[in-house]
């Protein structure tokens, strides 16, 4: 079964206009986070080398930061997925350099080429299965091939945590390595080539979906009960093995018939700043930075002489490459949102309390609207849009909890879909006091409806709240009904003056994580919650 030709034909003109459009008006500023993905805009202070980078290197700041420093360089770092990195910067965001997890994207859809290119450290994507799964599969004696990994996951025995190929390179480069192996192609794959009926049998075995390929690790970490395996960087699942216990570690498996790694290129954006990128590129691919970054972090250092760390394999693998057509790309992960990738349920639980009038009402209805689809100029808009076969649960509250509106994105019927989500959301009156875990208590009560009728849908709760509880029952109410049971992960959005620490009790009680819609316009952050759904 191949992609539809309609998919191109959509994908290109969508990806022209992003190309046309992307240096012109200015965006929202993106969503701080108090864990990982967006960071705050990349205006930096007089002196400072800002640089944009791929959200999994939070975790090698301070490495990165020490050899900035012995430098002489001022570096401010922000952080960004895959897409939102090239989508920033095409929207004017103004940054000295990006340094992405991977060119190959960038070098195609970025509307002002980078000045310069230097290749600073490596990183294959791979599986990272449990000991015992590996052995009960075979693996532990031949590496299997990513066609045996999608045969593995659709006949039900294999279940493993990757992140959203929408939003982060590892979903991307595993869902394009698994096409291109398949196909046989090690470059130029083709839309025509690839192989949709073993790439959703892949994804059946997709049980965590993140949009950040650190937040990942972290839940993986907290909870591995329940999965097999993880699709990260290698770096990032030797890295989590320091913190899983011994029958959770994981064993690095490369398919034998190839990878696709990482390359993390620092591409210079601003001609004034070559001076002091050429100071920077310099002090990290020196030896003794190149050592530390392999000793401590897992990457595959850029000098060839620098010894790798123990875990890392130093036998040859096939190298598949990323495609080389923005259309490719764009049809390929148009269909994985709409087609092969288990169909999900998004609750949405909505404070309309009498704080909410005004401006910050309308905020909610205009990123409900993003949703819906009222945006589709960049490829991030479209990929963050419910999705067809999606069932989205829009529920307010203020001191009572409202019954919830459901809304099935059917795809015979999908412009019905978004036009009743854009009367909900005109439709938004705000009234009385703040009952938070009266609502969520509610939500977790729908999801595990959902999850009863049907157990193969991602479920998932985003909480938007601009107080503090004032109503109803209580956080300790809510951990009442989570004991002995797996609650659904929440993501509450801090918004006015929502308290930071009862919103991240909240996510950690849930398995969830917070995002900071304080700064930032509600639609970037709906945006970028969209990932983890």
């Amino acid at each position: 079964m191949n992609l539809r030709r309609g998919w191109l034909r959509a994908g290109a003109a969508a990806t022209l206009s992003l190309l046309l459009l992307g240096g012109c008006g200015k965006r929202e500023t993106p969503a701080s986070t108090a864990s990982t993905a967006a960071s705050a805009p990349g205006v930096a202070a007089v002196g400072e080398f800002s640089v944009l980078a791929g959200s999994e290197l939070r975790d090698i700041e301070p490495l990165l930061q020490k050899a900035a420093q012995e430098a002489g360089v001022p570096l401010r770092l922000s952080y960004a997925g895959a897409l939102d990195i090239v989508e920033r910067v095409n929207a004017g965001e103004r940054f000295d350099a990006i340094l992405p997890a991977s060119g190959a994207y960038p070098a195609l859809a970025l509307a002002t080429k980078p000045l310069s290119r230097e290749k600073l450290f490596y990183s294959r994507v791979a599986l990272g299965v449990k000991a015992a799964k590996l052995k009960q599969l075979g693996w532990d004696t031949k590496a299997p091939t990513w066609g045996d990994i999608a045969q593995a996951a659709g006949a039900g025995k294999l279940q493993y945590a990757m992140t959203n190929p929408t939003s982060s390179n590892t979903g991307m480069s595993a869902l394009f390595a698994v096409a291109s192996a398949v196909a046989g192609k090690t470059e130029d794959l083709a839309a025509s080539e690839v192989d949709a009926g073993v790439l959703k049998a892949f994804l059946t075995g997709q049980k965590l979906s993140a949009g950040s390929s650190g937040w990942l690790a972290e839940a993986f970490i907290k909870a591995p009960a329940g999965l097999d395996a993880m699709v990260n960087y290698e770096a990032v699942i030797l890295r989590s093995n320091d913190k899983l216990g011994p029958a959770d570690k994981l064993a690095v498996v490369y398919p034998r018939d190839g990878v696709i790694s990482a390359d993390y290129p620092l591409m210079l954006l601003n001609p004034e700043q070559r001076a002091v990128y050429d100071k920077l590129v310099a002090a990290i691919k020196s030896p003794e930075v190149q050592r530390e970054l392999a000793a401590s972090a897992f990457l595959r250092p850029s000098l060839p002489d620098t010894p790798l760390a123990p875990g890392l394999s130093a036998a040859p693998v096939a190298e598949l490459s990323f495609p080389n057509r923005l259309e490719v790309i764009d049809a390929v992960l148009a269909a994985y949102q709409g087609e092969w990738r288990r169909p999900a349920t998004s609750i949405f639980v909505l404070d309309v309390s009498g704080s909410m009038e005004g401006q910050r009402l309308q905020a909610m209805r205009s990123a409900l609207k993003i949703l819906a689809g009222a945006d589709a100029s960049t490829a991030s808009t479209r990929y963050a849009r419910f999705q067809s076969r999606e069932r989205v649960l829009l529920m307010t509250f203020s001191d009572r909890v409202d019954e919830p509106v459901q809304v099935d994105f059917d795809p015979s019927a999908m412009d019905a879909a978004r036009a009743k989500v854009n009367a909900y959301a005109d439709a938004l009156a705000a009234k009385g006091g703040t009952a938070i875990y009266g609502a969520i208590m509610r939500a977790q009560t729908e999801a595990i409806r959902e999850r009863t009728r049907d157990p193969g849908r991602y479920v998932s709760i985003v909480l938007l709240t601009d107080g503090e509880n004032t109503s109803g029952p209580d956080l300790k109410s809510l951990r009442q009904q989570a004991e002995g049971s797996t609650p659904t992960r929440v993501f509450p959005i801090l918004f006015g003056e929502a308290k930071p620490e009862d919103m991240e009790s909240l996510a950690q009680l849930t398995g969830g994580r917070i995002f900071d819609g304080r700064k930032a316009g509600l639609g970037q952050v709906f945006k970028e919650i969209r990932g983890y759904q």
